[in-house]
């Protein structure tokens, strides 16, 4: 039984079509799912690097957009738990959200919620882009202490299409 997966997603369908390339194969018990969103906190603080748009404080400009992205992506993340109840089967879903570097979030959330498995699409939102795969997939493998499946998502990766 697989007691408790990690499924980070950046909302990207290829995120999807892992979960549901997993369903597919496995035929363990699942307890529950973590589905976490990771905000790149670097590429925040990129956008905003000089620019206050509202406030004279920087600061307090990059904490108020904070809580909303917080508040707007919690609500994202909430719309899809009922869709990964349905593909993985199960009842038990906790989203999170977390600022930070996604790899170093998906680690540390592994960690902190002792799950049993992490669950990563090989491509998401950036595709082929050599950024995602040799940053966040190996970071996560290599830094991690708990086993991880990565699911080819990319049709060009041999995803079966059936």
């Amino acid at each position: 039984m697989f007691r408790k997966i990690l499924f980070p997603t950046d909302f990207s369908e290829g995120a999807y079509r892992a979960a549901k390339q997993f369903e597919k194969v496995n035929n363990m018990p699942v307890g529950e799912v973590v589905l976490l969103h990771v905000i790149d906190e670097g590429t925040l603080e990129e956008l905003l690097n000089g620019y206050s748009l509202l406030y004279n404080d920087e600061e307090l400009e990059i904490e108020v957009i904070k809580e909303e992205l917080l508040k707007k992506t919690m609500e994202r993340l909430q719309a899809k738990v009922e869709d990964v109840k349905k593909t993985f089967g199960i009842e038990n879903v906790k989203p999170l959200v977390r600022f930070g570097l996604p790899w170093e979030e998906i680690v540390k959330v592994a960690e902190e919620e002792d799950v049993s498995l992490i669950l990563l699409p090989s491509h998401g939102k950036l595709g082929f882009s050599h950024e995602f795969l040799g940053s966040t997939m190996v970071r996560v493998l290599r830094k991690t202490k708990r086993p991880v499946l990565v699911i080819k998502t990319h049709p060009e990766c041999g995803e079966d299409k059936g």
